[in-house]
């Protein structure tokens, strides 16, 4: 029996178009979540009524002159391990990204293994050339169908008494002091940055005030190679093909795969 828990880090910015949906899909994923917060349009009130969220600050607390960097999810890390402890699994979130993959299993699979770390393969979802005009009133997942296979990022690990982010720090998002074995395979999760016009726009706006880093925009956004960074669209039918979890094979071949599918 396990004795340790999948513990949510997450971090949101005027995400309220689509925070109800991100919530119900990752929720039920971790044991309890500690967020931090930046938004304006509300997006905290409603995280405030999920009761997996046991702590909530907002950006003003914590850096009220500056914009928030990765290193801030140390005051997560910080509460999460004076209330429960250094040694369980930590999963990060964001208020625009759906787990494919179930973080609560891979923790689970990764830690039979011994591994300290998971690799994440992100999948962005953006508006697409076919789907226009989008369909506002639709759920993102049936709105936004088109996808790029884009990076792969380390967005769960083990915690211990050692792992702290270093101050300052940016583009990282684990802490220090994380072990070095990562698990066998790379899991899967959806991230939808661009869900309408008007919210690229707000993007554009605003995206440089508090930091939140968000992926970069061109002015056109709906065509088949979006920029040179995603390489060419692929519709979503339900099933990411090769790149599957359970098609993979190791570590290495998946990689591999993964560096065709961007070429």
């Amino acid at each position: 029996m396990k004795d340790w828990m999948n513990i949510g880090l997450m971090m949101t910015y005027n995400e309220a178009d689509v925070i109800e949906e991100t919530m119900e899909a990752n929720r039920k994923f971790v044991d309890c979540i500690f967020a931090l917060d930046g938004s304006d349009d509300g997006t905290d009130k409603i995280l405030q009524k999920y009761p997996e969220v046991e702590l909530l600050v907002r950006d003003r607390e914590i850096s009220p002159n500056g914009p928030i960097r990765d290193y801030h999810r140390q005051v997560l890390l910080e509460a999460a391990r004076e209330r429960y402890g250094p040694d369980n699994w930590f999963t990060l979130l964001h208020g625009d990204e759906i787990y494919h993959d179930n973080p609560r299993k891979i923790a689970e699979l990764a830690d039979r293994q011994g591994a300290q770390r998971v690799n994440w393969a992100v999948m962005q979802f953006f508006p697409h050339q076919n789907d226009v005009p989008l369909d506002l009133t639709l759920p993102i997942q049936e709105r936004i169908r088109w996808y790029s296979p884009f990076w792969i990022e380390i967005r769960q690990f083990k915690g211990n008494k050692r792992t702290r982010y270093r101050d300052g720090s940016h583009g990282r998002v684990i802490p220090d002091g994380v072990g070095w074995r990562p698990y066998t395979k790379t899991p899967i999760l959806k991230h939808y940055p661009f869900r309408s016009p008007e919210q690229v726009k707000m993007w554009q706006e605003v995206k440089a005030r508090r930091g939140f880093s968000k992926t970069a925009l061109q002015e056109e956004f709906y065509r088949t190679t979006y920029e040179p960074s995603y390489k060419r669209a692929h519709r979503f039918d339900g099933d990411f093909k090769e790149l599957e979890l359970n098609r993979q094979g190791n570590l290495c071949t998946m990689f591999l795969r993964w560096k065709w599918w961007v070429r």
